[in-house]
Order: C-alpha cells, then sequence, then structure tokens
C-alpha cells in the first residue's frame, strides 16, 4: 500500500468517526435536526429512556470483571512476572515545572472549591491551569521517580505535540455527544457567550490527552506493576476478522446516531476500534499489537489511565459547585450527566457504570496521537512496546 493510499485510508477512518453518527442521527430526526440543536454549550439535559435494573446489572458484570482481571490477574491466565532487581536511581528534587504546577492547579482548586468570585476571569479559565498544571505536577513525580527521566524533561516537544492533537482528540467528542441527546451538559455554560465557551473548550481540551500519558508514565515506572501484564495468553486475530470487526464498528457508529438511547455506549466503544483496525492495516503500530505475544501490559495499564484521571477530574468538578440548593459556579464548564438505563448510584456526578467509558477512553487517547502523529509524519515514543527504553 502506498503512503498516500494509508494516510488517505486513515483520514477517512478518523474522519468516519464524526461523520456516520450525524448521517444516523440525521436520519432519526427525518432528515431536519431540531432547532438549536448544534447549540453549544448543551446546558440542560434531554429526556433519556428511565433506569433499567436488566442494562444496569448486564453492564455492571462486566466492569465488576475487568476489576476482577486487574486485582486477580492469574484469574485469567497471566503468570508471575519475576522483575530483576533495579539499579539505584539517582537521587533528585522535584523540578520548578512541579511547582508552578501545584501553584496553578492548587490555586485554582482554592478558588472554585471556597465559590470564590473574583478574579472572575481566572475563574472563568480555571480549568486551564486545572488540567495543565496537573500535568506538570505528575510530570514532576515521574522526574523523580526514574531519576531525572520524564516527557517533559526529554521529550518536551511531544508534549505539546500530545496536547495539540488533544484538543481535536476531544472537541470531536462534545460533537458526537449531540448525536446521544446530550449525555453530558454545562449546567452553567452561560454565565459567558457561545462564542468565548467554544473558544475556551477548545483551549482547555489541549490539556486532556496529555494526562493520560503522563499517567502512564508514572505507572511504567514502577517495575512491578510496568510487568504484572505482560505474560499472558497470546491473541491474535485473522485479517478477516479484523475486517468484519472493523465493518461493524462503522455501522455501530452509524446506529449510535440512528438509537441515540439503544446505543449510547457505541459513543465510547467505537472510536477507539476503528482506529485500532485501521492502524493495524496500514501497517502502524498500535498497543494491541504487543497482545500477540502475550504482553498486555501496555493496553491494561494505560486504560486505567483515564478511569484515574476521571476520578480526579470528576471530584475537582463536584466540589467546584454547590451541591445544596440553588447551583453556583463561576465554572463555565462544570457537567452533569444525563445516561438513559444506568442514571443511577452516582459517585460525584457521575453514575458509577458511566466510570466504564473511562477505560475505552483511555485506549481512544493513545490510538488518536497515533493516528494524529501518523497523518502528519511526528515521529513519537509513543508508537512502540516500551516508551522509555531510550
Amino acid at each position: 500500500m502506498s503512503v498516500t493510499r494509508r494516510i488517505t485510508f486513515l483520514f477517512l477512518a478518523m474522519l468516519s468517526i464524526a461523520i456516520l453518527p450525524w448521517i444516523g442521527s440525521w436520519i432519526h430526526f427525518n432528515f431536519n435536526f431540531p432547532p438549536d440543536f448544534f447549540g453549544y454549550p448543551p446546558l440542560k439535559p434531554e429526556p433519556k429512556a428511565p433506569f433499567n435494573l436488566v442494562v444496569f446489572v448486564f453492564i455492571a458484570i462486566g466492569f465488576a470483571a475487568v476489576a476482577l482481571l486487574y486485582i486477580y490477574p492469574k484469574l485469567f491466565g497471566f503468570k508471575k512476572v519475576e522483575v530483576p532487581v533495579q539499579p539505584n536511581i539517582p537521587k533528585v528534587k522535584l523540578p520548578l515545572w512541579f511547582w508552578i504546577g501545584l501553584f496553578f492547579w492548587g490555586s485554582a482548586i482554592v478558588l472554585l472549591w471556597t465559590k470564590a468570585t473574583e478574579p472572575i476571569w481566572y475563574l472563568h479559565w480555571s480549568d486551564l491551569p486545572l488540567f495543565w498544571g496537573f500535568v506538570l505536577m505528575i510530570d514532576g513525580w515521574v522526574f523523580v521517580r526514574t531519576g531525572g527521566k520524564s516527557l517533559i524533561s526529554k521529550v518536551p516537544q511531544e508534549v505539546l505535540g500530545i496536547g495539540v492533537a488533544s484538543v481535536s482528540g476531544w472537541m470531536i467528542f462534545e460533537f458526537l455527544n449531540f448525536f446521544v441527546d446530550d449525555l453530558w451538559y454545562y449546567p452553567a455554560g452561560d454565565i459567558i457567550s457561545r462564542e468565548q465557551f467554544l473558544l475556551y473548550a477548545i483551549l482547555i481540551s489541549s490539556g486532556l490527552l496529555p494526562l493520560s500519558f503522563e499517567w502512564y508514565s508514572l505507572f511504567t515506572s514502577y517495575p512491578k506493576f510496568s510487568k504484572r501484564f505482560s505474560q499472558g495468553w497470546k491473541l491474535t486475530f485473522s485479517s478477516k476478522f479484523k475486517t468484519v470487526l472493523l465493518i461493524v464498528s462503522l455501522i455501530g457508529s452509524f446506529a449510535g446516531g440512528l438509537f441515540p438511547d439503544q446505543l449510547f455506549f457505541t459513543l465510547w466503544a467505537t472510536p477507539p476500534i476503528i482506529l485500532a483496525v485501521t492502524l493495524d492495516k496500514i501497517g502502524v503500530w498500535t498497543p494491541f499489537k504487543p497482545i500477540g505475544k502475550g504482553n498486555w501490559s501496555p493496553i491494561l495499564l494505560f486504560a486505567l489511565t483515564y478511569l484515574l484521571q476521571g476520578v480526579c477530574l470528576e471530584c475537582q468538578n463536584y466540589f467546584s459547585a454547590t451541591q445544596v440548593g440553588e447551583l453556583f459556579t463561576e465554572a463555565p464548564a462544570y457537567w452533569k450527566y444525563s445516561l438513559p438505563y444506568v442514571n443511577k448510584f452516582h459517585i460525584f456526578e457521575m453514575p458509577i457504570l458511566g466510570y466504564s467509558g473511562y477505560l475505552t477512553f483511555s485506549i481512544y487517547v493513545w490510538l488518536w496521537w497515533i493516528g494524529f502523529a501518523t497523518l502528519l509524519g511526528i515521529p513519537s515514543k509513543f508508537f512502540k512496546e516500551e516508551p522509555f527504553t531510550d
């Protein structure tokens, strides 16, 4: 396959993630979207299917099985890995950028959680210091754990590149949210103008994907944890199976817009599958590749990144607004959820089973960066099984 064909194939696959649900939703609304359907940000929830115990239990069983895999991998055929004694790691102090990140993240947290009203400009842009401040803090932690090696200290240009990719990587989800009747919405989004909110969303989204890579860097700094899933079953799929999987995912993406309540989960399930199969077919490495050798560590560790970060974000978000009486917050991007069938038993604003979506979103994050970097010819440390071996 020529380079042009490979890039075209990948571009169309990435584009399909946004276009197919749009077509499905257009048909759902009889080829005529309701007025202000694309109004951004969504300020209130759309009606959803009521809580369904059968659906809840079905998803809960799957989520519990995944949790069991992480806690007791031997039950799933993983062998215990003997990790050799690691050489002494030089002791280094927390770098300057850790303290800069702590200042920005901490100041935003204090102002939001105390329900301050000034400085209003800082409060209205608070997610920018929250997200990037946390990136700097985790990177500083990695720097200490590895004796002076971290993404910012070694490849700061890649952190910036991931930040650029993060804008399109997240904003496509804001677009997809229209077609599943606004699974999340921003009840305080009108404290600033729509135009300002859009600019705000674009800028703050630059910090979302880098958080995942920083957590992964931290996870891999713990040798026992980084190798925990490296000796499992070897799993490979035929080219025919991958083609069928890609077709099913493309159809599922389209059907998600056609049946927004019944297939709302396709918002999280189909994008990583479409990206993974497409990248594999054009010969680009993905974190699924090591599974063929029995090494599940890259994909399973990375899947945890946004589950952990998601809990942090949900906590930050929840306490940035009053939770008794009338809503008050100076954070325009304060969010709430409205999920069909499973909208019960919240941890912060998120229904407990909603956290399962963070697992697939984590994988999407890595794949989106690989796809983005491949399209633009950007070299990356994350195009291989062990990004930090050199």
